[in-house]
């Protein structure tokens, strides 16, 4: 690589750089700027946070509040002298919540600094499989959904770039009008643990209360109950709230609350397999899924839960998106050591061969290629 160290300015929400225990977006932050020191570059952060006024609050909980939770003024200083200060030429926004900045930065940065959003997945996307879950979507749903992808294109116009963490993101974005986009996939890199295989016991990692894994878990449960499962399926992560629900909804769901990064190894390293039960493309990617991957322990997922990922070997893959099958999957592998073993191998295999140099060299090749667009 010969970005010879330059400076990049990636600004991002405080939480997802400054936590106890990660979830999905703060391991998706700190890929983003892992592959950037990859790729040769200096990262420079800028922490951030939202400004939740009464009106914003309202707005939240009206449901019509999405893209403009963070305000400018306070960090335009900030940006502005980190800008001149390092002659920096690419601002990268984390998530597209802060990529509306770009239109009215525009007007206090030289007009060669390139704006780029390192997009987690698009709202409209999660929010058009909520409302179409319901018998008939209202009014207020459609009308919503309509102003999502208004938002997202006005705010992918004002942009020089995407990066997006799956490619059905990707091919979605060019849709609603991103200009550049690259699609770097989940890393994978070996971080083997001590298994200790318990056919008793599987689980799942995750934030319960974001849909796509609540609905997962739930679909799962149900199909594993028809089937008179035995085994515990224990859950971690939180809000606890949605977890004691799911537990007292089915007896063998076992909750065990959030837990740091060496209770969760203790955690999963007795567990006979690691579920990633996501049933439909949601936006961003499962990222717990490269965890367990890089642990190399039992896996299973489905194809639209690897959504993200560069696999070599898919054995860890289920045969469609469906509860059904993913439960034969877990109870196929509880009575088959050798299943078992292989799904270990598959893990193993993948997390190995993942290549992340031939990625970050194309991150270098993207980022090049906008620098030298002249606006």
């Amino acid at each position: 690589m010969d970005t010879a160290k330059t400076d990049v300015l990636f600004i991002t929400d405080k939480a997802y750089v400054d936590y106890n225990i990660a979830g999905g977006v703060q391991l998706c932050t700190g890929e983003f700027i892992n592959y950037f020191e990859q790729a040769g570059y200096t990262v420079n952060v800028l922490k951030v946070q939202p400004v939740i006024s009464t009106i914003k609050k309202l707005r939240i909980k009206l449901g019509i509040e999405a893209y403009s939770l963070y305000e400018l003024s306070p960090y335009v200083n900030d940006i502005v002298s980190s800008v001149k200060a390092k002659n920096i030429k690419i601002v990268l926004f984390n998530q597209i919540s802060l990529a509306h900045w770009a239109a009215d930065l525009k007007k206090h940065l030289p007009t060669d600094v390139k704006f780029i959003c390192l997009s987690h997945g698009n709202e409209s996307g999660d929010f058009l499989h909520h409302i179409t879950q319901t018998q008939k979507p209202t009014f207020t749903h459609t009308w919503r959904l309509g102003r999502l992808l208004i938002r997202e294109k006005q705010i992918f116009g004002n942009l020089d770039g995407v990066i997006t963490i799956s490619e059905q993101e990707a091919a979605t974005n060019s849709w609603i009008g991103a200009k550049q986009i690259l699609y770097l996939p989940r890393i994978l890199k070996p971080a083997f643990i001590n298994w200790g295989q318990n056919n008793t016991r599987v689980g799942f990692v995750g934030t319960l209360d974001h849909l796509p894994n609540i609905e997962g878990v739930r679909s799962l449960a149900r199909e594993l109950k028809k089937s008179n499962f035995k085994a515990e399926f224990v859950l971690v992560g939180g809000p606890e709230s949605v977890g004691q629900q799911l537990a007292k909804e089915f007896p063998f769901i076992k909750y065990k609350g959030p837990l740091s990064s060496t209770q969760l190894i203790n955690e999963v390293q007795i567990w006979a397999v690691f579920l990633n039960p996501v049933f439909w493309y949601a936006r961003g990617s499962s990222t717990k899924l490269a965890q367990a991957i890089n642990w190399g322990i039992p896996v299973i997922s489905t194809p639209a839960g690897a959504r993200g990922y560069q696999l070599s070997n898919k054995a860890i893959l289920t045969e469609d998106n469906t509860p059904a099958s993913f439960a034969k999957a877990v109870t196929s592998a509880l009575i088959n050591p050798e299943s078992l073993l292989g799904l270990k191998k598959s893990a193993e295999v993948n997390s190995a061969d993942f290549d992340i140099e031939l990625w970050a060299s194309r991150l270098e090749s993207f980022i090049k290629q906008i620098a030298a667009i002249k606006n």
